[in-house]
């Protein structure tokens, strides 16, 4: 049992989410500028070139969820980020440039105009921020000057949080590159991760409501639920036989010291109390809870186990599964996916997680082959 307890990890304060933030914003807005409709933010994804959806300040109408594209087939957004210059499109029924799914969408809810303002970090392009005015308004000089405070609070909103996970990211990755032979271990593993919970995540989002801004957050974290395995043995971690009981306890504790690494870690970066944070301790707290109670270390039950951590528990054992070992060889998806299917019928994992796996078993194969587990005995020496 960790000496930790559960309320301890539940007991996050936390600021606004963006998507909350900009639902604030929109609704200050419309005060004096009532025709202003939406704002949104795409987030730009620099290893795949796509701009992706976000955050949204319109939840009683039809949003736009789980949608990217390259932004190098979108030339009029390619170019405002490369120009550093605003975008403004009155009548985007008739003007915008090609015939995307967002475009479409755009055209079914008669937006009367539409800005678009690039939004850089450390003089990186990192998304855009769009406004819409309702049908029948579109922008002038004069409205486009009303905004612009408005703009540079949405901006600054946006680049906190930016910071503040990047903060988290960067530092945890480099306790990690001090570790050179964790490292090496954990990297493609951590690349595998990444892409099975964002296809789990988005999966789920119907059931469990998750927005894009939350499914990001589960998403860039699941890289990071193994870091207190830091604290095993090298050679323990590549053993191939059966643990000790001693040895099975160290192992059990990492998730103690991944807690422990991950304070040490927010403290610094002075990001206790952001909105994220809540979904970064419940994956690294619980990522080894079982739906029956029989997880470590907490041996929660169902609705206790966070959806954040029962996203990546699935993921996790899908890559154990279907990933070398020094202690077994991999197993076809197939195979994998019939195991997590029996765990389900014991009660053990959430069966919408597993359902998400299974719908999507082509682009699994193809994230395996990408990211091959190395062969352990090149890591031993």
């Amino acid at each position: 049992m960790s000496h930790l307890d559960h309320n301890d990890v539940q007991q996050t304060s936390h600021q606004q989410s963006l998507n909350d933030q900009l639902v604030e914003i929109h609704e200050y807005i419309c005060e004096k500028l009532p025709q202003i409709a939406r704002i949104s933010f795409a987030l730009y994804e620099s290893f795949s070139d796509h701009l992706k959806t976000y955050a949204d300040s319109t939840p009683d109408h039809e949003i736009l969820l789980h949608y990217e594209y390259p932004l190098s087939q979108l030339p009029g957004l390619k170019a405002c980020a490369v120009e550093q210059c605003d975008r403004c499109i009155n009548e985007p029924s008739q003007s915008l440039e090609t015939d995307t799914p967002h475009n479409q969408w755009l055209k079914q809810q008669h937006f009367g105009a539409s800005l678009a303002s690039p939004i850089y970090y450390n003089h990186e392009f990192i998304g855009f921020i769009f406004i819409n005015t309702a049908e029948g308004y579109s922008f002038d000089d004069q409205l486009c000057q009303q905004l612009s405070t408005h703009i540079d609070t949405i901006r600054q909103a946006i680049t906190r949080e930016y910071e503040t996970i990047h903060k988290i990211l960067d530092m945890t990755s480099f306790i990690l590159k001090q570790n050179p032979k964790h490292l090496a271990q954990s990297r493609d593993h951590q690349e595998r991760m990444y892409h099975f919970t964002k296809v789990i995540a988005r999966g789920v989002s119907p059931q469990y409501h998750l927005d894009d801004e939350q499914i990001d957050h589960i998403t860039l974290f699941s890289r990071l639920h193994d870091i207190g395995k830091l604290s095993i043995p090298h050679h323990l971690l590549l053993k191939p036989g059966g643990l000790g009981v001693m040895e099975r306890q160290q192992v059990i504790g990492h998730i103690d010291k991944g807690i422990e690494i991950m304070e040490s870690v927010l403290s610094r970066a002075n990001c206790l109390h952001h909105a994220c944070i809540q979904t970064l301790k419940e994956i690294v707290s619980y990522h080894h809870e079982l739906m029956d109670g029989s997880g470590y270390p907490f041996g929660l039950k169902e609705d206790d186990i966070p959806i954040p951590a029962r996203i990546i528990t699935v993921a996790n054992i899908f890559d154990a599964l279907t990933t070398h070992r020094p202690y077994k060889q991999a197993r076809s998806v197939p195979f994998a996916l019939l195991e997590l299917e029996k765990m389900v019928a014991e009660g053990k994992l959430d069966k919408h997680c597993v359902n998400a796996l299974r719908k999507n078993q082509e682009f699994l194969n193809d994230i395996i082959r990408k990211y091959p587990e190395p062969d352990p005995s090149n890591l031993s020496c």
